[in-house]
């Protein structure tokens, strides 16, 4: 019996472990700079990805989070969920960068611009049902998109010719769904 109820807690725990912390620094404008020969950097720290898509052991990281997923039902907490997993997908293409992946790391990176899709859909169905969006997530989500943008345009310029067709794709989505966090407010 105590075996069981250990299981059980050591599985709660690895749950609950890595989906609730975001790091974010903001940057006072909150904004980049829209001069094209200037880019100023965005003031915001990606989470730190943990198990990489590489890793053995990610399935189980990708089954928590589904778990997760299914869990939350508050469509702002949602939106924060997704927007978390967005940031973690583009850490980790920048990690697989680092390791010489850069195929897994173009696909890790369109995976992340999904889920900021999926954030951006949740809060705009949240906010047609009459329901105000808090301006903290809003802001939240147009500074990611920000910072999103400035890792995949950084990551075409040290790119090879099959990862920048959707690498392009990943930065146009990022930038149409920045134009369209616009309407949150």
């Amino acid at each position: 019996m105590k075996q069981r109820i250990l299981f059980v807690c050591s599985i709660l725990l690895f749950l609950a472990a890595g989906a609730w912390h975001t790091v974010l620094a903001v940057n006072p404008e909150g904004t980049t700079n829209t001069n094209e020969s200037t880019i100023t950097k965005v003031e915001y720290a990606l989470p730190y990805p943990g198990v990489l898509p590489d890793h053995p052991l990610y399935r189980l990281k990708r089954l928590r989070d589904y778990i997760l997923e299914q869990i939350i039902v508050e469509p702002v907490r949602k939106g924060e969920f997704y927007i978390l997993q967005g940031d973690k997908r583009l850490h980790m293409s920048l990690f697989l960068i680092a390791s010489g992946k850069r195929e897994l790391a173009e696909t890790t990176t369109s995976k992340a611009e999904k889920y900021m899709e999926q954030a951006v859909q949740v809060l705009m169905a949240h906010k047609k049902t009459g329901a105000t969006v808090p301006v903290y997530v809003i802001e939240h989500l147009q500074i990611a998109l920000a910072k999103h943008e400035e890792v995949i345009s950084e990551m075409l310029t040290s790119a090879n010719a099959e990862q920048k067709n959707g690498l392009t794709e990943s930065l146009t989505r990022a930038t149409q769904l920045k134009e369209l966090s616009k309407e949150l407010k």
